[in-house]
């Protein structure tokens, strides 16, 4: 019996080793992504990517299509007819009318026929829309990618925020904690009565409480960011040190905005170039199509099924064929005053987006600017904030200063590191914001 209970607890001892064990290895194996690997994981694995792939993969069967219209056309019949009643046809002999029936009963055919285009304006037009149509693709790849770098990019932020907002809470509940034991011995001696020590205690709970709300958000936004990300949100991520928001706190080099470095602007003008050419299509509509066609087939009759086939009788034709279109019933016509319509429309749209792109950066220029002269001060102000708290902390320690000269100063700090900490995340985004008006936000991801 001892010998089972001993098995028993070692069997025990090795599962609880194993349990500790894997979970120790989980955390160890945890993924760490800097901004860059999160940008590089959602190009990867978002949803979105796939779907621009395949649009440029569409692009490419479109030009295929557009391009078969004017390579050989072959075409094969195979027919079997029963003629319950033939056809009765009436013909004049020596002035004496004759009726007679053509045919026989069942009549088999077979036909193969190649027809080649030898001019079809249209069809030429489709065909010069296939470098448009690859570049606008190429395009909407690229400003899919934006998308994702733009999106992940503040997600990654806001997660630093959190970290750094995480971090000065802790500094405050460390120094807190010390305050707590200090005033405690004091409190307990007499020396400081108890509302004192509970108004530090309230402000110490009061940090605690902080610390678990930011938590919380720092989870919902490490779900945001993994869901910009395209990744599921179970899987377990760490981002790296908040330490990294500081040393990218920099305005960028002034620069003119170059339109033709928004891809915006490049697929709007892609775009009116489609519809140049799909004016052009509609216009040819009316020109004549000129093809040729060749044509060899054979049949064969008989008055029973099972004889009908036993002897064929081939025939074939070469010719040329010119389709001139007369009247459509005002369909082209129509068609034809929709698409320069619609180009139209696509060139003052062109004219109302240039005014857009133009404000989007002036106002993006504008917040930049503000929010770093905000960030310099606002992080002046925390730093000065702070030693004022900690000169009050040591006063107060010392018995030179009041408690409510401490909780002042404390407050004062908080509020101090709390708009530093909004400053910082105005300023993150609004550069993102800035480089993508300009136009440059991949560049600038890359060289961070």
């Amino acid at each position: 019996m001892n010998d089972i209970r001993s098995l028993i607890r070692i069997t025990a001892f090795i599962i609880l080793l194993t349990c500790i064990s894997e979970v120790a290895k989980s955390q160890s194996t945890d993924s760490v992504f800097t901004l860059k690997s999160s940008i590089e994981y959602s190009l990867k694995n978002n949803p979105s990517s796939t779907i621009y792939n395949n649009e440029v993969e569409i692009a490419r069967q479109k030009n295929i299509q557009a391009l078969s219209t004017y390579l050989p056309q072959i075409a094969g019949n195979f027919t079997i007819d029963y003629n319950p009643m033939l056809q009765t046809n009436i013909i004049t002999v020596g002035g004496m009318e004759q009726t007679l029936r053509f045919g026989q009963s069942h009549a088999n055919g077979a036909v193969v026929q190649v027809d080649q285009k030898i001019y079809d304006q249209s069809a030429i037009e489709a065909i010069s829309a296939r470098k448009v149509n690859n570049e606008i693709a190429q395009l909407n790849i690229l400003k899919n990618n934006e998308a994702l770098i733009y999106n992940t990019s503040l997600a990654y932020y806001q997660v630093l925020i959190y970290k750094e907002q995480e971090k000065l809470l802790r500094e405050n509940e460390k120094q807190y904690k010390e305050l707590l034991d200090i005033l405690k011995l004091q409190y307990d001696r007499g020396v400081i009565r108890k509302i004192d020590y509970d108004r530090t205690r309230v402000s110490a709970n009061n940090i605690t409480s902080q610390i678990t709300l930011i938590q919380t958000n720092q989870t919902l936004a490490l779900n945001r960011l993994k869901n910009a990300m395209g990744m599921p949100l179970e899987t377990t991520i760490r981002i790296e040190d908040s330490s990294y928001t500081q040393t990218k706190a920099d305005l960028p080099q002034a620069a003119q905005l170059n339109l033709e470095n928004r891809l915006d602007y490049q697929i709007m003008n892609q775009n009116i170039l489609a519809q140049e050419i799909d004016v052009r299509m509609k216009k040819a509509a009316f020109a004549p199509v000129l093809a040729a066609y060749a044509r060899y087939g054979s049949n064969s009759f008989g008055p029973e099924f099972a004889t009908s086939f036993n002897k064929w009788y081939d025939y074939s034709a070469i010719g040329v064929k010119l389709s001139v279109p007369i009247f459509s019933g005002f369909n082209k016509s129509s068609q034809l005053k929709q698409s320069r319509l619609a180009l139209i429309n696509a060139r003052e749209n062109a004219k109302l987006s240039m005014q857009n792109y133009k404000l989007d950066y002036e106002n993006a220029n504008t917040k930049l600017l503000s929010s770093y002269t905000s960030l310099n001060k606002d992080k002046e102000n925390m730093e000065l904030a702070k030693e004022v708290f900690e000169t009050t902390n040591l006063q107060y320690r010392q018995g030179t200063a009041s408690l409510t000269d401490f909780l002042n100063a404390d407050y004062s700090l908080k509020e101090a590191q709390s708009n530093y900490i909004n400053s910082l995340l105005n300023f993150m985004s609004a550069r993102v914001d800035y480089e993508k008006s300009q136009g440059t936000l991949p560049a600038y991801i890359n060289q961070l």
